[in-house]
């Protein structure tokens, strides 16, 4: 660490220049392996996308650091935006995504607010402190990403019809199977992997035995009635109101495989319904879709803003060890690093 004393500005251009491409690279190639993700559900292009993600992060908290204009900060934020879009222009057919502009305007404002505002800390501070700055930009930094991410999954799913399938239907059998234990609370035994029919059933037996008494005219106590009645005649009775059941389920979202499983039979009813929507209707869908995603993405990201402030940490302090940035003191008063 030198405690030479130098003006605090921008120095070496060959260094502001690798800042630049390495934060747009890993901004393109954020958005290049999640778009690939929706289109494919291959995980190996989420993971891709996640490395990439972490890179830009890490990139703009750095930069934030070692970037002294912001004149040179926002060009760099503006091409980590404007450059992504190269990605989509093949695939615009003259008509203007409005959402993903919109989109990457967001990112843009956010990446660099995020910056700015870590500047702005870093310029009112007598000792250089990394993490109070990084606390700052990281959040901006990973909702600026969500946004983008949400917004193209709107976009390629609702805006261009690319809907995937198979991911659709991991992301519905997930969303079932996380819900059953709640599910257990009114009906013990049922399962999103169940057929129809054996679902249909097992929920019939719950609700008959939460039946009023006198029901069934004869047994006063269904709940102990049924343990009690002949198995054809408890078979009967449940296989009577299983079908009402049915036919009421039916009634509502279309006819029902009994032979299907439960994760099928939801994503095909969910299809089905989509498909029978208006283009606004499924606009307004998709945009409600796009927001759970954001919500549900940004409560699992704030888990790991400690890990990305770490990781921009230990690069903050190998480039200072590796003489590729130093530290100096402004007016022997107040601590500053740059890029010599």
């Amino acid at each position: 660490m030198s405690q030479a004393q130098f003006e605090e500005t921008d120095y070496s251009a060959a260094k502001i220049v690798l800042f630049a491409l390495a934060s747009i690279v890993s901004g393109m190639a954020m958005v290049y392996e999640f778009d690939q993700f929706l289109l494919t559900s291959q995980y190996a292009f989420l993971l891709f996308s996640i490395v990439a993600a972490s890179a830009f992060v890490v990139m703009n908290i750095l930069n934030a650091f070692f970037l002294k204009r912001l004149s040179i900060v926002w060009g760099i934020v503006f091409l980590e935006a404007v450059g992504p879009l190269a990605l989509f222009a093949a695939r615009m057919d003259g008509a203007v995504p409005y959402a993903l502009l919109g989109g990457f305007a967001v990112l843009l404002f956010f990446v660099f607010s995020g910056i700015a505002r870590g500047k702005g800390i870093l310029k009112n501070s007598i000792k250089i402190k990394f993490f109070q700055a990084a606390r700052v930009i990281t959040p901006k930094l990973v909702t600026g990403i969500l946004v983008i991410a949400s917004v193209i999954a709107y976009t390629e799913y609702v805006e261009w019809g690319k809907w995937n399938a198979a991911l659709g239907k991991e992301i519905t059998y997930g969303v079932i199977r996380e819900a059953e234990p709640i599910l257990h609370l009114w009906f013990p035994n049922v399962s999103g992997t169940q057929t129809v029919g054996a679902f249909l059933r097992e929920v019939t037996v719950a609700q008959i035995r939460n039946f009023p008494p006198n029901t069934i005219p004869g047994i006063p106590d269904l709940q102990k009635g049924l343990e009690e009645m002949p198995v054809e005649v408890k078979e009967t009775i449940i296989a009577r109101f299983s079908g009402e059941l049915e036919k009421t389920i039916e009634a509502k979202i279309g006819a029902l495989d009994r032979n299907a499983t439960v994760n099928e039979a939801v994503y095909e009813g969910l299809s089905r319904f989509m498909a029978a929507r208006t283009e606004k209707e499924k606009a307004l869908g998709g945009a409600a879709l796009a927001l759970l995603l954001f919500f549900s993405l940004k409560g699992i990201a704030v888990l790991f803003y400690w890990l990305l402030n770490g990781i921009a940490f230990l690069v903050y302090k190998f480039l200072i060890a590796a003489n590729f940035a130093m530290v100096s003191f402004e007016s022997r008063n107040r601590e500053f690093v740059f890029l010599p």
